[in-house]
């Protein structure tokens, strides 16, 4: 199963390996006595939450109400989840022994804060809806899935009435696939840490999707839109359904973006942008897929995409001098400066206020690729929101921005700008008109590809409080298909695309350093030896090793600095976090190698400890390969 777990919804795609068939997954929404059922293959990444006790540390207890709502009215007492995806690569949820709440705390706006663990809680919510056996029944059971401390925080997840089905598959042959899922394969930005994956990994085994953490594979998001791009996705043979047949057209439109796959050769340029980031690939695409290995990608990730941009409408179309009492450095267009845009995003969504200038922002990139100007009114305010005025500036700093990533992406790879053949454009942004544009006259060379998916997901007309009215009918009934859950599945045809050394996160190599160093120093070969008598195919992992012992400690482990502003104050000054940096770990002799702080291992294997047994996985093993993954030994 591939699922692509989105900043604004949820798809997801069955393949099986035998025949090479893929199934798109949709979802149905019971058929209600004077309406017609409706289906979707792409949920919202939105989860109604009801706090049934006072919002602290220590008494917060939380209840997943519902998920995937189309329907935004919140009654009283109860909040919406939205774009929680960011706060999953903060770090991995853990419990103090000082604490009854998850570790770390998350500032989700300016008058809330909630445990990182809530996120994740509402990841698997999600993704139980992709398990039929969940449906009419809460899924987890204490000592199962939860432990009893998660437990006190939060009440079990209803299922969601949304029933999922399969293209091409009776429900008898769907639950019968399910309940022999052999591997899930996720996407994730290039960018982002072990911390990321491991959560992904959790919300999997949390929906009883798959039983072991070894059949789960997580891949970057523009590796899995190339392979969704050259693999057809062909309309299986369809099981009669009534709400399906409103949606059928989504299936051929899934196709690889009008282009035969056997024209796709040479230099190929890959641009996802969603809601988060950019994701950028370059791969010098060989005669025989077959041939195509992790190795040959390049990829990056550009930290300022569908949610700056809105950022952007705000502060420099409708704020302009005004900060409305916002006493904060306002970011720079089309720049990441994420301290800043994540301080603007929890003020934002501290108040109603707030949260319609967010909902307009988004409306308004939409409505003004359609006309040359549009009036909006919230409460007193009024603007008269001009296209050309976006375009300058806000789009033109955003392209920019992706012009110089791109310069160092195609630098990092050795490649040049006339040697790309052809440019797939997908993601919220990837099908601005604009973008073509620029990358036409900057790939003299190339086809640019581009899929036309605007950044919602949803029917914003029906959003709650939403500001606006009107919306052009074409922009309403845009839908999503989930190409990227077909490319993600499609990789289980392409194993030697997984990236293996995965197996080896950035936690367990650090445990394994502290295991078989000590007090005398070592040079990196002798480390290395001692490794490999552990069982460790160092060859994988070299650089990631010599990385941690030169005083780079894994991503995850701790917050990046750019992320603490993600945090409530109280987490920013965690007392184990800061008893980990007090000292190094590793000390370092230029001639001579490397040496373990004795003393100061005591404290990160007590951590690593705290993290390993709030986890359902085994964070300090590694993790066992469950397919047939061709190693790069074997080659």
């Amino acid at each position: 199963m591939g699922i692509d777990f989105g900043s604004c919804g949820l798809s997801a795609a069955l393949l099986d390996r035998a025949s090479g068939q893929l199934h798109p997954i949709y979802w149905e929404t019971p058929q209600a006595e004077f309406a017609a059922a409706s289906a979707s293959f792409r949920i919202p990444s939105v989860v109604a939450i009801e706090e049934t006790a006072p919002n602290s540390t220590s008494g917060q207890q939380v209840t997943v109400k519902s998920v995937g709502c189309r329907q935004l009215d919140v009654p009283a007492g109860e909040f919406l989840l939205q774009n929680f995806k960011l706060p999953l690569k903060v770090g991995i949820p853990y419990q103090r022994a000082t604490a009854g709440m998850y570790e770390p705390l998350l500032q989700w706006s300016s008058n809330r804060a909630m445990s990182i663990a809530l996120p994740l809680h509402a990841v698997r919510a999600l993704l139980a809806t992709l398990n039929p056996s969940n449906q009419g029944q809460k899924f987890g059971k204490v000592g199962e899935v939860l432990d009893s401390a998660m437990a006190a925080n939060f009440a079990l997840l209803p299922v969601s009435n949304l029933i999922c089905k399969a293209s091409g598959l009776t429900a008898e042959t769907l639950d019968a696939a399910l309940k022999d899922l052999q591997g899930v394969i996720l996407g994730t930005p290039a960018s982002w840490s072990d911390a990321y994956r491991f959560n992904l990994r959790e919300a999997v085994l949390g929906a009883d999707l798959v039983a072991s953490g070894s059949q789960i594979f997580v891949v970057e998001d523009a590796i899995a839109t190339l392979v969704a791009a050259v693999i057809p996705i062909k309309n299986p043979t369809e099981v009669p359904s009534s709400a399906i047949n409103s949606i059928n057209s989504e299936l051929a439109e899934a196709a690889p973006l009008t282009v035969n796959a056997s024209s796709f050769s040479g230099g190929t340029l890959i641009l996802n942008a969603g809601a988060v980031t950019v994701e950028l690939a370059l791969v010098e695409l060989p005669e025989n897929l077959q041939d195509l290995t992790r190795a040959d990608f390049t990829c990056q990730s550009f930290d300022a995409a569908g949610n700056a941009f809105d950022q952007d409408i705000i502060c420099q179309l409708l704020a302009k001098n005004e900060t409305w009492g916002m006493s904060i450095d306002l970011p720079r267009p089309g720049h990441p400066d994420l301290p800043s845009r994540y301080q603007l995003q929890q003020r934002l969504q501290g108040s109603v206020f707030g949260l319609q200038l967010l909902e307009a922002a988004r409306q308004i990139k939409v409505i003004l690729q359609h006309q040359e100007s549009f009036v909006l009114d919230i409460g007193q305010q009024h603007w008269d929101v001009k296209r050309k005025d976006l375009e300058s500036l806000v789009l033109v700093p955003f392209v920019q921005q992706l012009n110089r990533e791109l310069n160092a992406l195609l630098s990092r790879a050795g490649m040049s700008p006339a040697g790309i053949n052809q440019a797939i454009c997908t993601g919220g942004m990837g099908g601005w008109a604009a973008i073509a544009r620029w990358l036409r006259q900057k790939l003299p060379n190339a086809i640019v590809l581009q899929d036309r998916e605007w950044e919602g997901d949803r029917d914003i007309s029906e959003t709650h409080n939403s500001p606006l009215s009107y919306l052009p009918q074409n922009i309403k009934n845009s839908k999503k298909s989930g190409q990227v859950a077909c490319g993600l599945a499609s990789l289980a045809l392409y194993p030697q695309i997984l990236d293996v050394p995965q197996q080896y996160s950035d936690f367990f190599l650090l445990w394994e350093l502290m295991q078989v160093l000590g007090r005398e120093t070592l040079s990196f070969e002798e480390i290395l030896q001692l490794l490999e008598r552990q069982g460790v195919n160092t060859r994988t992992c070299e650089p990631r090793i010599l990385r941690i012992l030169s005083g780079q400690l894994p991503a995850g482990l701790l917050p990046e600095e750019e992320d603490f502003m993600l945090l409530a104050e109280e987490s920013r000054q965690n007392p184990d976090w800061e008893a980990i940096l007090a000292e190094p770990l590793f000390f370092e002799d230029v001639s001579r190698g490397y040496r373990l702080n004795v003393e100061h291992a005591s404290v990160v294997r007590e951590y690593l400890g705290l993290l390993a047994s709030s986890s359902q996985q085994k964070l300090l093993e590694p993790l066992t390969i469950a397919w047939d993954v061709r190693m790069d030994s074997d080659r």
